[in-house]
């Protein structure tokens, strides 16, 4: 039993389980913890410039690394700013905790008017997390701490929130740091892998839907396997890109890419999904309405057990790892080269297919960023046109290589997520692809990104108004307004910050100064005035 202060407490739990980053804003709730950080090395603070930019750091964080980002905020409006980027974390299953301070726990619920009070502040966190509570004792603070991890280790990922009362993070308390981390994903059974092999070794023309799961699993490589071994084609989930390579022969699409999808859909005779919730937004949204005919065998493999029938009913469901389940299913169908019923020729025409508005000019920007970009960079995303055309357009070449706000499509989320990206991966080219509307909502992290130096490319989509809103309000109301903005001289806000900033002459410029960019000793801000419609068909 060792005595410190709840603060303490915090840092060195954190520690234990082999935290490296957090990200953050001192407050004066949260002052002791912040006290504990300064006093050690082995975990290194981002200071942000607001807390929901801490939050998306962590979720980009998350994304490009498999780790758990870390959040320290103070109590209220602290807190509160963590909301958006917690509901994104929560709906694309990013292992995300948040460490909240509170008011004084005499005085929680009490909705007495304490400075910062928001009363029952948790309440607010339990909707959008895996788990959220308020902590009663300091003693609490590392076995909850402990215990937050092995639920990120074990189910499917999420946020996790902690709140911890002012006077309990400076309280001495005795406490236990558990000596080795702990928890495993569950297996699959072995009866259901049996029965799906069966099916599966039986199709003529088998096809797998692979989502984010497959890489929360670490499973690319038995994925690859088993398509090669059922010759079977691959479409991934927008959280799935990069399971399998894009120039890989049986990648075939995004799902919700209706135009690429829709006819192999309908001609497999068993479809296997894996790690793959069948998001409403990808299956029943502005394009893809998905549907299984009578006579289509569904095998659908996730490790939360709630997901699995929510939106269409499986002829079987299998809880468990999706790295166990992929592993089992190839040592179940035994070696060998699978010979199905596909026509790979006219599949590859399918995947090509594309909306009349796939423009040539969007087709050059998408090829330009590609090709000026290693396979292992990371590209991250916002909300804006040329993002919906990447989306299912841009080459994803490897697993946490792609960064995007599927779940919640938020603006805002780019530039703090690739900061949180290039932290987790400081070798790695990191390029954020952002709009203008977008790029104003979180601009003031720009100064983070100064501040550490991180050479970061924000490509940045200039077309003076929320573009997309723009081409919603006509085609739904023939009018449109209040879509238009007033911008600044991008180039020369990014300068005021200290970072690089250029206004590019016309789209041929892009791969010089990309170049360049990827060179420098800090952010560049690359403005390209362009006006991109989106992909929708309404």
């Amino acid at each position: 039993m060792t005595a410190r202060t709840g603060g303490e407490w915090v840092v060195e739990a954190l520690r234990a389980e082999g935290v490296r980053h957090v990200f953050g804003i001192p407050g004066i709730h949260n002052l002791t913890i912040y006290d504990a950080l300064l006093r050690q090395s082995e975990i290194t603070h981002i200071l942000a410039r607001h807390e929901q930019g801490a939050a998306f750091m962590a979720d980009g964080y998350a994304r490009a690394s498999g780790s758990v980002g870390v959040v320290v905020v103070t109590t209220g409006p602290g807190a509160t700013n963590t909301l958006t980027p917690l509901a994104e974390s929560y709906s694309a299953s990013m292992p995300v905790l948040v460490i909240m301070s509170d008011i004084a726990s005499t005085l929680v619920g009490r909705d007495v008017g304490a400075l910062h009070e928001v009363p029952n502040q948790i309440e607010c966190f339990r909707p959008v997390c895996r788990m959220a509570e308020t902590l009663a004792s300091a003693a609490e603070i590392p076995t909850t701490i402990a215990g937050a991890f092995d639920i990120l280790r074990t189910g499917r990922p999420g946020p996790v929130v902690i709140s911890i009362p002012n006077d309990l993070l400076g309280a001495n308390t005795e406490g236990v740091l558990r000596a080795t981390r702990s928890g495993r994903r569950p297996p699959c059974h072995v009866a259901e892998i049996a029965e799906a092999a069966r099916r599966l070794a039986g199709a003529q023309r088998p096809l797998i839907l692979a989502g984010g799961g497959v890489i929360a699993a670490g499973a690319e490589r038995e994925l690859l396997a088993l398509a090669r071994r059922l010759d079977a084609p691959v479409i991934t989930t927008v959280m799935g890109r990069g399971a399998i390579a894009a120039d890989d022969p049986l990648w075939h699409g995004v799902l919700p890419d209706k135009r690429a999808t829709e006819p192999v859909l309908r001609e497999a005779d068993v479809i296997f999904a894996v790690g793959c919730r069948f998001a409403a937004r990808s299956t029943q949204g502005l394009l893809l309405n998905l549907s299984l005919a009578p006579d289509q065998t569904l095998i659908h493999l996730d490790l939360d057990a709630t997901v699995i029938g929510k939106l269409f009913k499986p002829q079987l469901g299998i809880v468990g790892d999706a790295k166990d389940g992929l592993a089992r299913l190839l040592e179940t169908l035994g070696p060998g080269g699978g010979r199905s019923a596909w026509d790979h020729a006219r599949r590859g025409e399918q995947r090509e297919a594309a909306s009349p508005r796939y423009t040539r000019e969007i087709a050059e920007l998408i090829r330009m960023l590609r090709d000026g970009l290693p396979r292992e960079a990371i590209v991250v995303n916002d909300q804006s046109g040329i993002n919906y055309w990447m989306e299912w357009r841009f080459p994803v070449l490897a697993p946490r290589t792609f960064l995007y706000p599927v779940g919640s499509a938020t603006l805002g989320y780019a530039v703090p997520a690739a900061i949180g990206a290039r932290i987790a991966n400081p070798g790695c080219p990191v390029v954020a692809v952002v709009g203008d509307g977008g790029f104003m909502f979180s601009v003031n992290e720009l100064a983070t990104a100064v501040k550490y130096r991180l050479p970061i490319v924000f490509l940045l989509m200039n077309d003076n108004r929320y573009g997309a809103i723009k081409w919603l309000q006509e085609k739904m109301f023939g009018r449109w307004g209040e879509a238009d903005l007033a911008n600044p001289d991008f180039p020369a806000l990014a300068r005021a910050f200290g970072a690089g900033g250029e206004c590019l002459p016309s789209l041929d410029a892009l791969p010089r100064a990309l170049a360049a960019a990827l060179k420098a000793g800090g952010p560049t801000v690359l403005e390209l005035a362009m006006n991109i419609d989106p992909p929708w068909d309404l």
